[in-house]
């Protein structure tokens, strides 16, 4: 008989104890606030969180930085060789931020764990992030609390015409404007989430401006073509540049960087949706289809 109270007594001391290792809420005060790679600065950025998003602690021992549960949005990055039928091969295997060993580690997976697998590129399989991934917020803009539920929603990107951030590393300002008073909303909605991607996808690119406004007084949204070589600006961010003088920006191509990257260096055809900054003669360009064309 005592031992049954003994294992009953077992049972409840460790539901209590997972219940108290639940992590803390870590709640985003600041609009924009960066998700890096590393507590740094100069770290690799994955992602914005906007204010009011909610992600789960996982490393409160920086006295700068928070590190928390990467949203399952952010993709990650393992060496092709290490993985088999989706599972890791060695006893240990780095989870990078990025498809090179120049890009830092998110994580280190055991032996048989199993991945998600979204994607591949030049011998590296994109993956969801694992449990044991951490990404990296400023300490600044977070508010740490208890859990109150039994989980944390995924961040939720909010829409509309927001305040400028202020997250001092970012210098993004964002007044949208409805492109036409005829529109729905939920065309301005569209047009209104995608040009903030734009604008912050283009924040870290050094030809471009340190603030960025969109144009009240263009059309955003419209359907046009482009032809030109592609090249990279930055990491999510490519540019058309004209075959004929080199050096000339056509337009800047907020497209799926995996496919951008495919095409990096051909000439190619884009057509597809352009949306406008203020002070800028190039358009941003959300393509629709690709041709590729020979020199």
């Amino acid at each position: 008989m005592m031992k049954k109270y003994r294992v009953i007594f077992l049972g409840l001391m460790l539901g209590f104890f997972a219940l108290a290792q639940e992590p803390d809420v870590v709640t985003v005060t600041g609009d924009r606030v960066s998700l890096r790679a590393a507590p740094e600065l100069n770290a690799v950025l994955l992602d914005r969180a906007m204010s009011g998003d909610q992600l789960l602690l996982a490393d409160n021992s920086n006295p700068e930085w928070v590190g928390v549960r990467p949203p399952q949005k952010i993709d990650f990055w393992v060496n092709a060789e290490y993985i088999r039928n989706d599972v890791v091969l060695p006893a240990r295997l780095n989870v990078r931020s990025g498809p090179s060993l120049s890009h830092g580690v998110v994580a280190i997976l055991q032996r048989g764990k199993e991945l998600t697998v979204r994607g591949t590129l030049d011998g590296w399989v994109r993956v969801a992030p694992p449990e044991e991934a951490i990404v990296w917020i400023s300490r600044a803009y977070t508010d740490i609390s208890p859990p109150k539920s039994t989980g944390v929603d995924e961040p939720i990107l909010v829409t509309g015409t927001e305040a400028p951030s202020i997250e001092e590393e970012s210098k993004i300002v964002i007044t949208v404007e409805s492109p036409k008073p005829d529109m729905q909303e939920s065309e301005k909605e569209v047009v209104r989430a995608v040009m903030k991607d734009l604008l912050i996808a283009a924040v870290e690119v050094a030809e471009l401006p340190e603030v960025l406004e969109a144009d009240p007084e263009k059309e955003q949204g419209v359907a046009e073509q482009f032809t030109g070589t592609l090249q990279p600006a930055n990491a999510i961010l490519y540019k058309l540049i004209d075959p004929k003088l080199d050096t000339e920006v056509v337009c800047y191509i907020r497209g799926n960087a995996e496919q951008m990257a495919a095409y990096a260096g051909r000439l190619l055809t884009l057509t597809g949706k352009v949306y406008w900054a203020k002070g800028l003669s190039q358009p941003f360009l959300v393509p629709e289809k690709i041709e590729v064309l020979k020199k």
